[in-house]
């Protein structure tokens, strides 16, 4: 329910809404029903709008009168997109190490990276990372210290991936998806 108002931007704003998404005539208690506003509130901001040459006022043979706007279209009201019920959208499966509500362990994961390069990085959940830090240090250990200064880099990032992965963003955006 919209809150009642007397405040003229509000009632124009409003107005708008009604001119452009309504065929309805526009008249005072019309205005004064859609915006929610008094009688008063809704005469003074047509008048006002006639007065600045944005309405013309029309008086019909009974009487009534009526406010039209200077081209006027409608459009469609402005909606929220919808999005599919959960149980439609694709199922993506949590991460091993924040599974049954815990948080994800960086020495662990750091462990896992020790002893298989990208285990630790698979534990928090960035399979193509994994794959990656696996081949990469893998490669390296063929001329020695590259692997191990690899292996020590891919130690450290399963550790930043776990503390990543323990950030409330990072969890809010796991358990929305």
């Amino acid at each position: 329910m919209t809150e009642r108002t007397d405040a003229p931007e509000v009632i124009e704003h409003r107005l708008l809404d009604l001119v452009y998404t309504t065929d309805a005539p526009i008249t005072v208690p019309a205005l004064a029903y859609f915006a929610p506003c008094s009688l008063e509130a809704a005469e003074s901001v047509l008048d006002n709008l006639v007065a600045r040459s944005r309405l013309h006022m029309e008086v019909g043979d009974d009487g009534a009168i009526t406010y039209t706007f200077p081209n006027r279209h409608r459009f469609a009201p402005l909606r929220e997109p919808v999005l599919p019920p959960r149980a439609l959208m694709p199922h993506r499966p949590l991460p091993l190490a924040i599974r049954g509500g815990r948080q994800a362990r960086p020495l662990l994961a750091a462990t896992l990276s020790l002893v298989i390069p990208g285990a630790g990085q698979l534990y928090t959940g960035n399979v193509l990372s994994a794959i990656l830090w696996f081949v990469v240090v893998t490669a390296g250990y063929a001329l020695i210290v590259p692997g191990i200064l690899l292996h020590l880099l891919c130690i450290a990032a399963a550790v930043s991936s776990a503390y990543r992965l323990n950030s409330s963003l990072a969890r809010l955006a796991l358990e929305r998806s």
